[in-house]
């Protein structure tokens, strides 16, 4: 019998590792569709942001080409309503802005930051792995600090006796709560408010910080199982720096 448990145990255990494997994936391509998606829609903000700024131009150069050719024959009132488009800058500020925020989740989980790897073949796979560990973990600190700013911009502290926001919204006080969102901060030229920008600026950095979590613990996997296969990432994860144990 005694055969048998020690025969039978290093089945157990690689039906667990296998187990903890496909979780593991699950996990993965949800996060990898997720951040797919917030990608996407900060692709469509970066298109409205060219669209803008090549409309206002193209406005904005007719104009003066009518002011030049024409004014002196017609009167200039006729095209007086072609002109650049009014907050041309922030509405390109904060399209590249949510632009710039949904692409975080997305370049954590391909992999897709800047590598400096001149010297990577120089060292062993137990170092460059170590080296991917401390990179993920000081991304996983970038993201928690980036949170924790927006969250400070979105609830900031209440005035003298006011009510904090979260107890506000804790309490079911949505009437309060809706008019202090309309005395939040506006922009100067069309006057939109900033906290949806911020709300949403928050979203993704929270999907950033869940991302690099994830991340990290994959790298501290494939530190002690160097040959165990990333669940996440592009081509350049699955280098040959396990094998150089």
């Amino acid at each position: 019998m005694s055969d048998l448990e020690t025969a039978a145990r290093p089945q157990n255990t690689a039906q667990t590792t296998r187990q903890n494997t496909g979780r593991s994936d699950r996990v993965g391509r949800i996060l990898n569709a997720t951040a797919g998606l917030f990608a996407f829609l900060g692709g469509l903000g970066l298109i409205f942001a060219i669209v803008v700024t090549c409309l206002s131009i193209v406005l904005k150069v007719t104009r003066r080409v009518l002011d030049f050719t024409l004014s002196g024959v017609f009167d200039a009132a006729l095209w007086s309503g072609i002109k650049p488009i009014l907050g041309e800058e922030e509405l390109v500020q904060y399209a590249v802005g949510v632009a710039l925020f949904s692409a975080l989740p997305w370049v954590m989980i391909r992999r897709g930051h800047v590598r400096i790897d001149i010297f990577e073949p120089l060292f062993g796979g137990v170092f460059n792995r170590l080296l991917n560990v401390a990179a993920d973990l000081s991304l996983l600190f970038v993201s928690y600090m980036i949170l924790t700013r927006q969250w400070y911009l979105i609830f900031k502290k209440a005035r003298r006796s006011q009510e904090p926001m979260p107890d506000l919204v804790m309490s079911g006080d949505w009437a309060g709560a809706l008019g202090r969102l309309r005395v939040q901060p506006e922009s100067q030229i069309l006057s939109m408010k900033l906290w949806p920008f911020y709300a949403f600026a928050e979203l993704c950095v929270a999907l950033f910080m869940i991302v690099a979590l994830y991340c990290t613990v994959e790298s501290l996997i494939r530190l002690f199982r160097p040959n165990t296969p990333p669940a996440t990432g592009t081509d350049k994860d699955t280098d040959t720096d396990g094998v150089n144990v």
